[in-house]
């Protein structure tokens, strides 16, 4: 009976204990099943949390953004060289144009005072030359009657008629007559060369008017040249200022301050949250996420540009904007969520 006794009282408790885990069980998966009931309501209705985000100079898009900007800084050195280096041949164009042009009127010019003088002596010459050919037609002329003339001098002296004294004087008269006709022969093909120079195109003047064809394209050439000069300046100015732009712009973005810094902390804003994002409002960490919260830093810049990410509790896609957060507690960066502006539930 004892025995009997002892085993009915052992199953009673065991039946006991039983009652009571399942109670408290029950209770617990209630009271698991109300806590996350609450959790999703508080984060459904609240709207200021936010998902706290570390970005390290080591992350795989920081290093590319690294990458990226220092191709930006080369590329800028190289246009900024490229831009001296292209106006200093702009300047040397401008320069010698310059130099060019005022050659340019003085050879305009001498062509018009050539081609003047040219105009004012050359029918003069042509006059002179076919008067010279008629006086040394006449001349020969007589010196054809000078020579019969001369064959019977030699007749006299022979016949006693004349003196010998006469007969030189009048052959040194024939000689001289002669000498002159061969002078006046040869200022005639001197005329005629300068004739030439005068009526026609000789290779002196073509050289002259050679330069100035050549004086006239090089100018067009150094215009050209200081025009494309000018518009490769522009362009690549406008390039420049794009280029600086970008790499300002890179410059505010997280993941340039996360490079200057070492570490970034950042928080995701949801666009529901945004009033709560600004500049200066304060940040709080909770426990049990959001019980017993403590300010741990505030708010320090607020980025632009959508962001991606999954929702800490819900784990649904969410969209928002970026923020920086100044934290005295670094370890709160690790939290799931923190909260802008006031405390979720005021303690």
């Amino acid at each position: 009976m004892p025995l009997m006794n002892l085993q009915n009282i052992v199953n009673k408790s065991t039946i006991t204990v039983y009652r009571v885990f399942a109670i408290v069980t029950m209770y617990g998966v209630l009271a698991s099943v109300l806590m996350f009931a609450l959790l999703l309501g508080f984060y459904a209705v609240s709207t200021s949390w936010v998902a706290p985000v570390i970005l390290s100079e080591q992350d795989t898009e920081a290093l590319d953004l690294t990458n990226k900007i220092l191709s930006s800084h080369v590329t800028l050195d190289e246009m900024e060289l490229d831009i001296v280096k292209t106006q200093e041949v702009v300047a040397e164009a401008r320069n010698h144009l310059v130099a060019l042009k005022a050659l340019h009127p003085k050879i305009e010019a001498a062509i018009a005072r050539e081609n003047e003088h040219r105009h004012a002596t050359g029918q003069p010459l042509v006059d002179l030359a076919r008067q010279k050919d008629s006086d040394n037609a006449r001349a020969q002329d007589m010196l054809a009657q000078l020579a019969e003339a001369e064959a019977s001098i030699d007749k006299d002296l022979a016949a006693g008629l004349i003196t010998k004294v006469d007969t030189i004087e009048a052959k040194t008269q024939f000689a001289k007559t002669r000498s002159d006709l061969t002078d006046s022969k040869i200022a005639r093909i001197l005329l005629k060369d300068s004739l030439l120079d005068k009526t026609g195109s000789t290779t002196t003047y073509m050289e002259t008017l050679d330069k100035k064809v050549e004086l006239e394209s090089e100018i067009t050439v150094l215009e050209n040249t200081i025009q494309s000069g000018e518009r490769q300046i522009a362009a690549e100015k406008l390039l420049i200022d794009q280029f600086r732009k970008a790499t300002d712009l890179a410059a505010q973005t997280p993941l340039a301050i996360a490079m200057q810094l070492g570490r970034a902390n950042l928080a995701l804003v949801p666009y529901d949250n945004q009033q709560s994002a600004v500049v200066g409002a304060p940040v709080y960490d909770c426990y049990l996420s959001f019980v017993g919260c403590r300010q741990v830093g505030q708010v320090k810049a607020v980025f632009a540009g959508e962001q991606h990410a999954v929702h800490p509790i819900f784990r649904t896609d969410i969209r928002g904007f970026l923020v920086q957060l100044d934290l005295s507690n670094a370890e709160s960066a690790k939290s799931k969520t923190l909260f802008l502006g006031s405390k979720p539930l005021l303690f």
